[in-house]
């Protein structure tokens, strides 16, 4: 190895650098959401910027991306920030479905909490256009 080539990281080292279990890792991979990691004697050997790749999955995870979708964000190289401006625009419109949709929820809850009906064939909550949570 060259001064100027990185040094090239065992799976465990990945692992413990990233806060990614062994297996989570191996999933990625098995997805094709990371590309497959050079071997050397039969074990993987990844750069140290598959840290920074395993960084990326686990944060576009708690936005919600699917796996496709990180897969195609990370494909896109350098011009990644125009796709993940896209993928988040798409993104925040789902998620305000999901907000209005749990308002809805909870106003139900609310009105359910607080009935006072002896019948449940009675109560205004399950007519039919009353009942949308």
């Amino acid at each position: 190895m060259s001064q100027t080539e990185e040094p090239l990281l065992t799976i465990g080292e990945v692992s413990k650098a990233s806060g990614r279990s062994r297996s989570a890792i191996r999933f990625c991979e098995s997805r094709g959401v990371l590309a497959t990691p050079e071997r050397v004697s039969g074990q993987r050997r990844y750069t140290p910027s598959v840290i920074r790749d395993l960084a990326l999955i686990r944060t576009a995870q708690a936005a919600g991306f699917s796996l496709a979708e990180i897969r195609d964000l990370l494909a896109a190289g350098p011009r990644g920030n125009e796709r993940l401006r896209e993928l988040a625009r798409a993104r925040a419109a789902v998620v305000e479905g999901e907000i209005a949709r749990l308002r809805n929820v909870r106003s139900w809850l609310t009105q359910a909490s607080d009935c006072g009906c002896e019948d449940l064939g009675d109560c205004e909550l399950f007519a039919a256009s009353t009942c949308a949570p």
